[in-house]
C-alpha cells in the first residue's frame, strides 16, 4: 500500500476510534462501589481486608463543598460493641490504614473512635465538582456518567450535602429534601443519579444558570455522539440525493410543461399518504408505528400542494421563501402527527411521535433540495440535503436511540431510514424541481 494511502487509512482510524468509544457502551466496567466508600458495608468489607471484623448499625456522612470544587467529608460509622471496634479505638495505625483504603480518591485528613463506638472519619476530595457559568458550581459525582462509574447505591444511611459559602441547590437529586435556607440537600438512596448544580444564593436566574451549566459539561459529549449517529445517516441521503440530481440533469426533462400540476400531485401524494394512513387504523393495512407520521406528512403535504397550485404563489417562489414554507409544513406534519397519536398508537405514544421526529425532517427537506436542482445550483442543493437532514434529526439524538435500545445499533437503522425517505420522497423532491425550473415569466 502506498505511504500517502497509509497515513489516510490512520488518520481515518484515529477519527472513527474516539467516536465509535463514545457510541458503544464499554466492555468492562470497574467493580460496583458505593458513593460513600467508607460507610456501611463498604467500610465493613475494608476493615475485614485488613482482619478487622466490625459490623457497623448505622452512617452517616456530610459532604461540605467549596467553592474551588474541593469538598470535605466527614463519615461518622456507628460499631456495635466488639473486639473489632476495641482493636480500632486502640490501635492508631491500623485504623489509619483501614481509613485510608476505605474511601478512594481522597485524601484521609483525620480518623478516631470514641469511646460509644463510632468511628469519625474525616476526608479532602480534591475534584468533586467544578466551577462553572454565572458562579454555578456543578458536580458529576451523583451519577455514573460522569463521576463514579458503576455507581451502586448511596453507601450510607444518611448523607448531607452542603453547597457552597454563598450558593444554594439548584438541580438536586430526586427524592432529595432541600433545606428551607437551600444549603443542604439530604439523601437516604440514591436510584437515579443525576449532575448536581449549587447556584448563587440570591440570583433569579438558578434554573437557567444549572441549565448552562449543565449543558456545558454534557454538551461536547452529545456533540460527538451526534457525529457518531449522524455521519453515515447523513452521507447516504446527501448521496442519493446528489444521484437524484444527476439523474434530473440526464434525463433533461422539461418540467415547465408540469409546473402548473406539480402542486395537485404533491397533494394527491399527500391524501395517498393520509388515506394509507387511516386504512392503518381500521386494520387494513399494517405499517406499525409509521401511520401516525405518514398521517401526519400527508396531511402537510396535501396543504402544500393546495398552496402551490396557486399561480400567484408559484410566481412569487425563491429558494428562501421555499426553505420556509418547508419549515411551516415539517411544523404542521410534527403537529398534527402528535395530535393524531392517540388513535395510532396502539402500542404506546411514544413510539410514532419518535419515528415521527426521525422521518418528518428529512421528508421535508427534499423540497427546496429539488427547487435548489431545478435552479441548476447541484452545490447548493447538496449543501441543503446535508444541512437539513442534520439540523433536523440532531434535536432528536439525545433522547431517540434510547426508547428503542439500540445503542450503537443505531446508526444502521437510521442510515436505512434516511435512504427510504430519500427515495420514497422522490415526488415531493420533483415537485421542487418543477417549482425551481424558470418558466418564461419569470
Amino acid at each position: 500500500m502506498a505511504p500517502h494511502r497509509l497515513r489516510y487509512l490512520a488518520l481515518l482510524c484515529l477519527v472513527c476510534a474516539p467516536l465509535l468509544g463514545t457510541a458503544m457502551p464499554a466492555g468492562a466496567a470497574p467493580p460496583p462501589r458505593p458513593l460513600c466508600d467508607a460507610c456501611g458495608d463498604s467500610f465493613e468489607s475494608t476493615a475485614q481486608s485488613h482482619g478487622v471484623s466490625v459490623t457497623v448499625t448505622h452512617s452517616n456522612a456530610t459532604v461540605a463543598v467549596h467553592k474551588n470544587g474541593s469538598a470535605t467529608w466527614v463519615v461518622h460509622n456507628h460499631l456495635s460493641d466488639s473486639a473489632g471496634a476495641a482493636r480500632l479505638r486502640t490501635n492508631e495505625s491500623l485504623r489509619t490504614a483501614i481509613a485510608d483504603r476505605a474511601m478512594w480518591d481522597t485524601e484521609l485528613l483525620r480518623a478516631n473512635v470514641s469511646g460509644d463506638g463510632v468511628i469519625t472519619l474525616r476526608y479532602r476530595e480534591a475534584d468533586f465538582a467544578q466551577q462553572s457559568v454565572g458562579g454555578t458550581v456543578r458536580t458529576g459525582e451523583f451519577t455514573e456518567a460522569y463521576g463514579y462509574r458503576n455507581l451502586d447505591g448511596l453507601g450510607a444511611d444518611r448523607l448531607v450535602v452542603v453547597a457552597p459559602e454563598g450558593t444554594r441547590v439548584g438541580w438536586a437529586i430526586d427524592g432529595a429534601t432541600i433545606s428551607d435556607d437551600g444549603r443542604r440537600m439530604t439523601l437516604t438512596e440514591l436510584n437515579d443519579g443525576r449532575v448536581v448544580t449549587f447556584v448563587p444564593r440570591d440570583t433569579a436566574f438558578g434554573p437557567l444558570l444549572s441549565l448552562l451549566a449543565v449543558g456545558a459539561l454534557l454538551g461536547p459529549v452529545l456533540a460527538v455522539k451526534a457525529l457518531a449517529y449522524i455521519t453515515l445517516p447523513a452521507t447516504v441521503f446527501t448521496l442519493l440525493i446528489g444521484a437524484a440530481a444527476g439523474g434530473v440533469a440526464w434525463l433533461d426533462w422539461d418540467f415547465r410543461r408540469v409546473q402548473g400540476s406539480a402542486g395537485r400531485v404533491l397533494a394527491g401524494f399527500g391524501a395517498l399518504a393520509t388515506t394509507l394512513s387511516l386504512l392503518a387504523v381500521t386494520g387494513v393495512l399494517r405499517v406499525g408505528g409509521v401511520a401516525a407520521p405518514l398521517f401526519g406528512a400527508g396531511t402537510a403535504l396535501f396543504l402544500c400542494g393546495v398552496a402551490l397550485s396557486q399561480q400567484r404563489i408559484r410566481e412569487r417562489a425563491s429558494y428562501r421563501t421555499v426553505v420556509g414554507g418547508t419549515v411551516i409544513g415539517a411544523g404542521i406534519a410534527l403537529g398534527v402527527t402528535i395530535t393524531a397519536a392517540p388513535l395510532f398508537a396502539r402500542n404506546g405514544f411514544t413510539l410514532p411521535v419518535l419515528s415521527a421526529l426521525l422521518v418528518l425532517g428529512p421528508a421535508f427537506v427534499l423540497f427546496p433540495v429539488g427547487y435548489a436542482v431545478g435552479h441548476g445550483n447541484r452545490r447548493l442543493a447538496m449543501k441543503t440535503a446535508a444541512i437539513g437532514f442534520v439540523l433536523s434529526v440532531v434535536p432528536v439524538l439525545p433522547v431517540l436511540p434510547a426508547p428503542f435500545g439500540l445503542g450503537v445499533l443505531f446508526i444502521p437503522v437510521a442510515t436505512a431510514v434516511a435512504a427510504i425517505v430519500a427515495i420514497a420522497g422522490m415526488p415531493i423532491f420533483l415537485a421542487g424541481v418543477s417549482l425551481g425550473v424558470p418558466s418564461s415569466g419569470r
